[in-house]
C-alpha cells in the first residue's frame, strides 16, 4: 500500500520517477516533525498489534472478542485515521498517496461471507439490492461490472465452527482474510517503526557523532563512528533491516528533460528507503545537521559545512539563522582565541583610520587582504604569535 519506487542519480532521488528530492531531504522532514511524543504517548504500535490479534478470525475466538468484533473494527479505524493524518503530511507520501489508500473496511468487505448482512437468499435474485437499498449492516453499491452488492459498514461476525473449515473455499478465504489483516496492520507498524527510528537512532548519531567536529567527517571517521555507535547504543543501526523488493537501472527524464541513468529500487517500507538514502547521502557530504540557533534540522548539500540553517528569523524577516550565527561564531572566536582577538582589534583600529580619512579605500582594502592572509598563517602555525602580533598592528 505504501510501496514506491526511488530513482537515484548523483545527489538526487526521484520518487515514482517524478517527485524530486535531494539525498536525505526526506529524512530532514521526519527529523523536524514534532509528533514523536504524541506517537509514543498514544502507544500506536502497541494498539495496532492488539487490533491485529483481536481482528484475526478463528473458530476458537474468545466469545467477548467475537461479540465486540464490530466495535474493535471501528476502534482500529479511528486509530488508523490518526496515523493516516501523519503519513499524508510527510514525504514522499504527501505527494504519492493523494489520500487514496486501502481502508480496513475495504479489506473486510472483500470477505463478506464471514459477516452478517441481514439479507435472505431472494434479495439479490429479486433485485432488491440497488443504489437505494440500505439496512442496518450496509448499503447498496455497484461493482465494476455493473452488479449491485451490499457494502457493509457493520461487521458482526457470523458464528464460525471448526467443521466449517472442512469446506476448502471457506478455509482458503479465511486464511486470505487473516493474512490480509495481518499484512495491513504490519504496513502501519512498519511506518511507525521507521518514524521512531528517525528520532531514536538517526537523530543521536547525526548530532553526537557525524557532526561532532563541526566539519564533514572523512570516510574513515564515518566508518569508525558507525562501528562505535552500534557498539554503544541499544537502538542502533544493526536493528534496521533494509529490504528492497527489486533493484535495477532505468533511464528517466530529469527536470530539464534530459535522460539520466538511475538506480531503480522498489521499496515496500519507509524505513528501508531512509536507511539506503541516508548512508548514500552522507558518503557524498549531503549531511543532516541541527541548527545551533533555531534547533531545526537542515541539509548541508556538500560544499561548505554549516552549523546554522538558512531559515528566516521569526522577528527579523530579512535575516537568517546563518546570518546571526556567523556573527556569534566570530564573536566567540574573538573572545576565546588570541589570534582572532588580535585580528579583531587591529581591524577595528584600521577601520577607524579609514573612517577618519587617514586611509584611502584602496589602502584599507590592501590592508584587509594582508591581515586575513597573515591571520590564516598564524592559525596554521606558519608564523609565531609574536611575529603575527607585531605585523598585523602596523
Amino acid at each position: 500500500m505504501f510501496n514506491f519506487k526511488a530513482y537515484f542519480w548523483d545527489n538526487d532521488v526521484y520518487i515514482n520517477e517524478k517527485f524530486k528530492y535531494s539525498s536525505n531531504e526526506i529524512l530532514i522532514a521526519y527529523l523536524n516533525d514534532r509528533r514523536v511524543k504524541y506517537i509514543l504517548d498514544s502507544d500506536f504500535v502497541g494498539k495496532l498489534k492488539s487490533f491485529k490479534l483481536s481482528l484475526t478470525i478463528s473458530p476458537y475466538m474468545d466469545h467477548y472478542i467475537f461479540s465486540r468484533y464490530n466495535d474493535n473494527v471501528y476502534a482500529a479505524m479511528s486509530v488508523l485515521e490518526d496515523i493516516d493524518r501523519i503519513i499524508f503530511s510527510l514525504p514522499p507520501f504527501d505527494r504519492t498517496l493523494g489520500y487514496s489508500v486501502i481502508k480496513l473496511d475495504d479489506i473486510l468487505n472483500g470477505y463478506d461471507r464471514f459477516f452478517e448482512d441481514g439479507l435472505d437468499s431472494m434479495d439479490y435474485a429479486l433485485g432488491r439490492v440497488d443504489e437505494d437499498f440500505t439496512n442496518e449492516y450496509g448499503y447498496g453499491e455497484k461493482d465494476d461490472i455493473g452488479n449491485y452488492f451490499l457494502r457493509l459498514n457493520r461487521f458482526d461476525l457470523r458464528p464460525l465452527k471448526k467443521d466449517d473449515l472442512a469446506d476448502e473455499d471457506v478455509a482458503d478465504d479465511l486464511r486470505e482474510l487473516n493474512s490480509s489483516i495481518d499484512s495491513f496492520f504490519d504496513i502501519y507498524i512498519d511506518f511507525l517503526t521507521a518514524y521512531l527510528q528517525v528520532h531514536q537512532t538517526y537523530k543521536p548519531f547525526i548530532c553526537d557523532w557525524l557532526n561532532r567536529n563541526e566539519a564533514f567527517p572523512t570516510s574513515d571517521e564515518t566508518a569508525r563512528y558507525f562501528t562505535e555507535y552500534n557498539r554503544s547504543k541499544g537502538l542502533n543501526f544493526e536493528r534496521i533491516k533494509c529490504r528492497m523488493q527489486s533493484f535495477g537501472y532505468k533511464s528517466i527524464l530529469d527536470e530539464s528533460g534530459n535522460s539520466i541513468l538511475c538506480e531503480e529500487i522498489k521499496f515496500t517500507d519507509l524505513g528501508s528507503f531512509l536507511y539506503y538514502d541516508f548512508f548514500r547521502g552522507i558518503a557524498q557530504n549531503y549531511l543532516p545537521n541541527r541548527c545551533k540557533n533555531c534547533g531545526k534540522y537542515f541539509l548541508i548539500r556538500g560544499g561548505w559545512y554549516y552549523t546554522y540553517c538558512d531559515n528566516l528569523l521569526a522577528d527579523e524577516l530579512d535575516k537568517t539563522c546563518r546570518d546571526i550565527g556567523s556573527k556569534h561564531r566570530y564573536a566567540e572566536k574573538c573572545k576565546n582565541d588570541p589570534i582572532w582577538q588580535t585580528y579583531n582589534r587591529a581591524y577595528k583600529a584600521h577601520y577607524a583610520r579609514y573612517m577618519k580619512k587617514k586611509m584611502t579605500v584602496a589602502e584599507f582594502e590592501k590592508w584587509s587582504r594582508f591581515a586575513s592572509d597573515i591571520r590564516d598563517k598564524a592559525l596554521a602555525g606558519d608564523i609565531s604569535f609574536e611575529q603575527y602580533y607585531v605585523e598585523i598592528r602596523k
